[in-house]
């Protein structure tokens, strides 16, 4: 009788650890599911993943119009703004000097489908020389102004004291070729 009561006795308390030690695996390995998906989340939404970076970036000479226009074609965002929901598409036109200062949505939604929302009356920005320097004429429904250019990069310009970083932008709109660049940028 002793020896059947050890027995089980002994029996509950293995298939108790087991469960305990069940118990256990699942919990361990739900954490680490947690923990990876986390890290990914946090991989997937990291702002600055969409910033292109050069490793020799060097100032573009703001007196050559043909350089100025080359180097600002392409997709920006504000630098105080970097996880903002909007970038700014410059394309200039590769002989006139003008390009909409198109500010459009960087979605999922835009990259799945390949459609932009429209847009109307976008200001018109075109490339001057004025003074030696290349300067950008902004012209609008609410008139028209002229900004210098206080610096730019192969990844950074600023202007009126907004810095604006290289954005990767969508791959489509690099496809356009709208004004007949034959190289991408």
């Amino acid at each position: 009788m002793f020896i059947r009561k050890v027995s089980v006795f002994l029996h509950a308390t293995f298939h108790t650890q087991v469960r305990y030690h069940t118990f256990q695996n699942r919990n361990l390995r739900l954490i680490i599911y947690i923990s990876f998906l986390t890290f990914l989340l946090i991989g997937c939404s990291n702002p600055k993943r969409n910033i292109i970076v050069v490793e020799n970036d060097s100032e573009i000479d703001l007196t050559e119009l043909d350089s100025v226009r080359e180097n600002l074609n392409g997709f920006w965002i504000l630098e105080n703004n970097i996880d903002g929901e909007n970038i700014l598409w410059l394309d200039f036109h590769k002989v006139k000097n003008f390009a909409t200062w198109e500010t459009i949505p960087y979605t999922e939604d835009i990259k799945r489908t390949e459609e932009l929302p429209m847009t109307s009356c976008s200001t018109i920005a075109g490339l001057i020389k004025l003074n030696g320097k290349v300067q950008l004429e902004f012209v609008g429904l609410g008139g028209s102004d002229t900004t210098e250019i206080e610096s730019l990069s192969k990844t950074k310009f600023k202007i009126d004291g907004m810095t604006y970083l290289r954005h990767k932008g969508y791959d489509f709109l690099k496809t356009w070729n709208v004004h007949g660049y034959e190289s991408e940028k």
